[in-house]
């Protein structure tokens, strides 16, 4: 009977509170198509950045099983991809709206059809994509990622 190794709630959290953002996203991107066809016609571009969301959100879901069984290449890509490009793409459009002068709510998705569900699901998607990111880096996780076994997880502490 071989060891196993225990996943860290901080480890679980960060998986739980990953899949958390990409269901959000996949919300933002329901609802910014439900708007874009409330306008007119979906147009070839809009179909194209969907496709590139859908992609994202596969490998994103991908990363986020390897990151439950511990693999350091899926923190760090769930790292660089999500906790960074990611974000940035969130809130740097957001931040450069607000310093033009929009409100904070109208920066991040919060005017038109649909604009408070949006507004809502937007910001709980930054924060889980926080809480996912400072999840994965406790010290229970660091140790989770540094041990060189490759023993299966199981559920735990």
């Amino acid at each position: 009977m071989t060891p196993q190794r225990v996943l860290p709630r901080t480890v679980r959290l960060a998986g739980i509170a990953w899949a958390g953002a990409v269901a959000a996203g996949v919300i933002e991107s329901a609802l910014a198509m439900i708007r874009i066809a409330s306008e007119g016609t979906i147009g070839p571009g809009d179909w194209l950045g969907l496709g590139i969301r859908v992609a994202v959100y596969v490998v994103a879901a991908a990363l986020i099983a390897g990151l439950v069984r511990g693999s350091r290449m899926a923190r760090i890509a769930l790292t660089g991809l999500l906790s960074v490009l990611g974000l940035a793409s969130l809130v740097v459009p957001a931040a450069m709206d607000v310093a033009g002068g929009a409100t904070v709510a109208a920066a991040l998705g919060g005017g038109g059809l649909l604009g408070g569900a949006f507004l809502a699901v937007r910001v709980i998607h930054v924060l889980l994509v926080i809480v996912a990111t400072v999840a994965m880096y406790t010290p229970t996780a660091n140790a989770y990622f540094q041990r060189s076994s490759r023993l299966p997880a199981v559920a735990g502490s």
